[in-house]
């Protein structure tokens, strides 16, 4: 298949192809057949892909970070975090302590009702212990409370009130009998999570108390389920910005003391919240119906409800029978045949809470300058593609296409790292206040953390607004978009083989990671960016007329992604995937433009190529590559109940079908399945 073994690149895409597909017929199985029939799914995953293989090789990576010994040289928050994770695989005093950190935590909250004797209702309040989950342990429960930039007014922060999410689909939950096999492995669950709980405090509850009770939580949350505003609803930021001072919060909502609930949570920042605290709500219907919820249930069934939720979320870092517990809901409902390792857990752990302090020494082991470089030139080029796409679109007005293209080029770029992460004093300020070392506990050591973490975020509400701080840590496989402050995202664990590699061929680079970068900057013009300009405030900036067709375009994919269906029949939510969409389909248009200038900026064409393709059909064979990936059907099913992306598959074949350029370059004649005759297309 190849001409030469120039590069590693090269021969993993050839491997992972399936030769005999065609690619006008089915361009995911062409470009990925190879790669699904050798890569299967590993027992402890309900998913495997490009991505996942990424997050494997950094988790191997920063593991022998984690247990490189200390040099006196090393920052404090480095250290840290090696102790953190030796305190983290120490599953003998993991085991010793067993259930003590948890259950006396809840008991500052009189408990968990359905695992006592007596349970004294008069020492549990829903607010007092919610916002102590929320200071503790970072965990949002009944609603989420945060600061963050104001969306109309990005010059300052403020509070937002939200609703709740779940342990797992929200419509799973509100209907429970859709999914009988789940709610059954959920209802075990929580009361064996219970019983292991009642055991270690030696109560003598009978499990016919445990079940009733159980049963009881199950309804609430099912109730609350049912007050959740579905994500595809999600949309419209100026339905979704409720701006009101405290006072006026109160009127409609009297049985929540606001006033109070937030100074419980920002005092621990030493933040002061007065009557007249301007906040944003963001579902206000939904924190209605919650009031209603909340004043017409029995404290001992929303006692139960909130402490499970602590209980759920920190039984991973308790002992071994939690853990198995968790497990066994694993396997029902993401269909994996085997735990997680636990070194990888752990490293996950220490990088979630000090992925700073790790990147530290990462990034001098994956990046360099001249890597950065050609991105950074990769970006430019993307910026460039882009504006000149908004200049050739028909359907744009000269009026929107100016200001379309101001938002592009004040569009604010983290490539790699923050450099003050490799200057030792700048490390231990950004982390300054944390613990100089570990609590010699595992438990502790994540309280402990996430205490800095959250008082840390809730400070920030008085700050001024620092638009170039970066909020992504360099060791996470992701790229973002942030409407707020207009930026771009791109980790240094992201600017890795598939989707980049230093001095690699240009089409695999841009076919790859440039189509990632086009992703990202069309998110800010997809439905929901481009109701932000370019300092990312909600503002109204399209023309009526150009507005209305951006519409009509934008639900084409809507109905494009829709007609898709998997698993026996189930459609694709192409409400709730059309962002993602969107940004699929314009960063591949985009990277290919950008790939054409770098070809003709440089001279030549590119030097590595396979014997049957041109440089330009490897670019959208890298792009394909680049999702190469399968699910477990659980897994799947997870995934189009709740992610705004759609699976693998559809991210190959819908975008190309939909790309003039693929099927030029490909030849694929009119009305083959990889030739759209009504194709979608906004940027």
């Amino acid at each position: 298949m190849l001409r030469n073994f120039k590069n590693l690149a090269a021969i993993q895409l050839a491997e992972a192809m399936d030769p005999t597909a065609n690619p006008c017929v089915d361009f995911f199985q062409y470009a990925c057949g190879g790669w699904i029939k050798n890569n299967p799914i590993p027992a402890s995953k309900s998913s495997w892909s490009q991505f996942d293989m990424m997050n494997q090789k950094l988790a191997h990576v920063l593991k022998d970070i984690l247990q490189e010994k200390n040099s006196p040289n090393d920052a404090i928050p480095l250290k840290l975090s090696r102790e953190m994770y030796a305190d983290c695989m120490n599953i003998n005093a993991i085991e010793a302590l067993g259930l003590t950190p948890l259950t006396d935590y809840l008991a500052k909250f009189g408990g968990w009702p359905l695992t006592l004797n007596h349970w004294d209702e008069s020492k549990f309040d829903w607010q007092n212990t919610t916002a102590s989950a929320l200071t503790t342990f970072d965990l949002h429960i009944l609603m989420s409370v945060s600061n963050d930039l104001d969306s109309n007014n990005t010059e300052m922060n403020s509070i937002y009130l939200d609703q709740d999410s779940f342990v797992f689909a929200s419509s799973v939950v509100a209907n429970q009998t859709d999914d009988p096999e789940v709610t059954k492995a959920y209802t075990t669950l929580i009361v064996e999570s219970a019983k292991a709980v009642r055991s270690w405090l030696k109560s003598d509850v009978t499990d016919a108390q445990i079940k009733a009770d159980v049963d009881a939580v199950l309804k609430f949350e099912s109730q609350l389920a049912a007050i959740t505003v579905p994500e595809e609803n999600r949309r419209n930021n100026t339905r979704m910005y409720n701006p009101m001072s405290l006072v006026e919060l109160q009127k409609w909502t009297d049985s929540i003391n606001w006033q109070e609930y937030l100074n419980q949570i920002y005092s621990v920042a030493n933040i002061t919240v007065p009557a007249t605290e301007r906040v944003i709500v963001v579902e206000t219907n939904y924190l209605k119906k919650l009031v209603q919820l909340l004043d017409g249930t029995q404290p001992r069934v929303l006692a139960n409800y909130v402490l499970w939720r602590i209980v759920n979320a920190l039984a991973m870092h308790t002992n071994q029978q939690m853990s198995d517990l968790q497990f066994a809901f694993a396997k029902v409902n993401d269909g994996v045949f085997q735990p997680v390792p636990r070194s990888s857990k752990c490293v996950d752990v220490v990088n979630d809470l000090l992925g700073f302090a790790l990147g530290s020494v990462y990034v001098g082991k994956v990046m360099d300058d001249e890597g950065l470089n050609e991105v950074k030139e990769m970006v430019t080029n993307l910026k460039k593609a882009f504006k000149s796409m908004v200049i050739d679109a028909t359907w744009m007005d000269t009026e929107t296409k100016v200001i379309a293209n101001e938002k592009v080029d004040a569009m604010i770029e983290f490539v790699g790292y923050p450099q003050w992460i490799k200057n030792k004093t700048a490390l231990e300020e950004y982390y300054d206040g944390i613990m100089n070392t570990s609590t010699g506990f595992h438990f502790n050591n994540i309280q402990k953390v996430n205490v800095y973490l959250v008082q840390n975020d809730l400070s920030s509400l008085r700050d001024d607004v620092d638009r170039t701080e970066w909020a992504d840590k360099p060791t996470t496989v992701n790229a973002f978009y942030s409407s707020t402050t207009n930026s771009i995202s791109f980790p240094a664990a992201v600017l890795q083989p598939p989707y980049f590699a230093k001095g690699r061929s240009p089409a695999i680079n841009y076919g790859a990671m440039g189509s990632m970068i086009g992703h990202e900057i069309t998110h800010g013009f997809d439905d929901e960016g481009r109701q932000s300009d370019k300092y990312g405030n909600t503002v109204q900036w399209w023309t009526a007329k150009t507005l209305g067709k951006y519409q009509e375009r934008a639900k084409c994919f809507i109905d494009q992604y829709s007609n898709y269906t998997v698993l026996n029949g189930t459609r694709l939510n192409g409400i709730n995937t059309q962002g993602e969409n969107i940004a699929d389909n314009g960063g591949v248009r985009e990277a290919f433009r950008a790939y054409r200038y770098y070809v003709e900026a440089h001279g030549g064409s590119d030097s590595s190529q396979f014997q049957n393709l041109t440089p330009e059909q490897v670019f959208f064979l890298a792009y394909a590559n680049s999702f190469c990936g399968v699910n477990t059907p659980e897994g799947l099913s997870n995934l189009v109940e709740t992610d705004p992306h759609s699976p693998h598959r559809f991210r190959v074949i819908g975008t190309l079908s939909n790309n003039e350029d693929f099927v030029r370059e490909f030849k694929c004649g009119a009305g083959t399945p990889m030739n759209r005759l009504n194709k979608c297309v906004l940027w």
